[in-house]
């Protein structure tokens, strides 16, 4: 029977598709079947998230109910299972390494002792882990609902030349339970303003390079931005209860995002996977340089591509 990796998926679309590329490259690199465990973070008490990966067409099965950590059982087995692998010699699990600080980079994982059966937890944001299967992923990122995606009113104005997507993140750190308070509100306040700021400067870089760009902005929080902020005209995407009826509005706009030409992307997994996916060949991506933020610290130091273009 082949070796197996079950990556638990967890946290919001963007993660969830960074959890699956890396375990797959992982599980290639391995000559391991990869199997998904979509249940068990997302049934915990404290999840706020949803699965999202049922959108695209993706070829691993999921994990068998028995390799998931369900309820308050599974809960603490899971716990009392991780405490007493650090005794074994050969690892039932494999969580990814964090330095003194928190960080995380790209890992080779070839030369770890692990069982038949590995259960496989973090984020693994780099492309690193997949660089070498990058036709794999782009055909099982394929959106399923892909012909409804195409009826939406901005899909024929967004996939024209010359037209930039951007995303700004709003109400950051305010997002989960018990964390709307005043420190956190002011957190999340000058992210904005450090993002409009990079994203302004990137417009710039933009014109330079393209004529007559078409920039779209995406937003978490439409309604409650200063469009005189920006220093050129902004497209918002907005839409009707149509557009969004059955259908998950994650991949609606990640699907659309995918379809401009160029990018200003934010330190965002669901941003990045936007213009990760855009096809066209001669794309501008632009991304903030690592001490842009002071409000904001990206914990993967192999986060962004080398191709794309950091804007100081």
């Amino acid at each position: 029977m082949k070796k197996k990796i079950i990556i638990r998926i967890s946290n919001e679309i963007g993660n969830q598709l960074f959890m699956y590329a890396s375990s797959l490259g992982i599980a290639k690199k391995l000559d391991r079947e990869l199997y998904i465990d979509n249940e068990t973070s997302f049934k915990a008490r404290k999840n706020i998230s949803k699965f999202g990966l049922d959108n695209f067409k993706i070829s691993c099965a999921k994990a068998n109910r028995k390799d998931k950590f369900l309820g308050i059982k599974g809960y603490i087995k899971r716990k009392l299972l991780k405490k007493i692998d650090f005794f074994f010699s050969l690892k039932n699990f494999y969580i990814e390494e964090k330095d003194e600080n928190k960080n995380t980079k790209y890992n080779t994982i070839l030369n770890k002792n692990l069982t038949n059966k590995t259960f496989f937890e973090g984020y693994f944001e780099t492309e690193k882990y997949f660089s070498d299967i990058k036709d794999q992923i782009m055909e099982e990122f394929r959106f399923i609902e892909e012909d409804k995606y195409k009826k939406n009113s901005f899909f024929e104005k967004v996939k024209k030349n010359n037209t930039v997507s951007i995303c700004l993140r709003q109400n950051r750190f305010v997002e989960g339970a018990g964390t709307y308070k005043m420190e956190n509100i002011k957190k999340s306040e000058q992210f904005r303003d450090e993002q409009i700021n990079y994203i302004n400067k990137s417009i710039l870089h933009i014109k330079k390079n393209l004529d007559n760009p078409i920039f779209y902005l995406w937003s978490n929080d439409l309604d409650n931005i200063d469009m005189s902020l920006f220093n050129t005209k902004l497209i918002k995407v907005f839409h009707n209860k149509e557009d969004t009826e059955n259908v998950d509005k994650r991949a609606l706009d990640l699907f659309l995002i995918s379809q401009c030409n160029h990018h200003i992307v934010i330190p965002s997994s669901f941003n990045w996977w936007g213009a990760w996916l855009c096809k066209y060949d001669n794309k501008i991506i632009c991304r903030p340089n690592d001490k842009f933020f002071s409000s904001f610290k990206l914990n993967n130091k192999d986060f962004w591509p080398d191709k794309w273009i950091e804007i100081s």
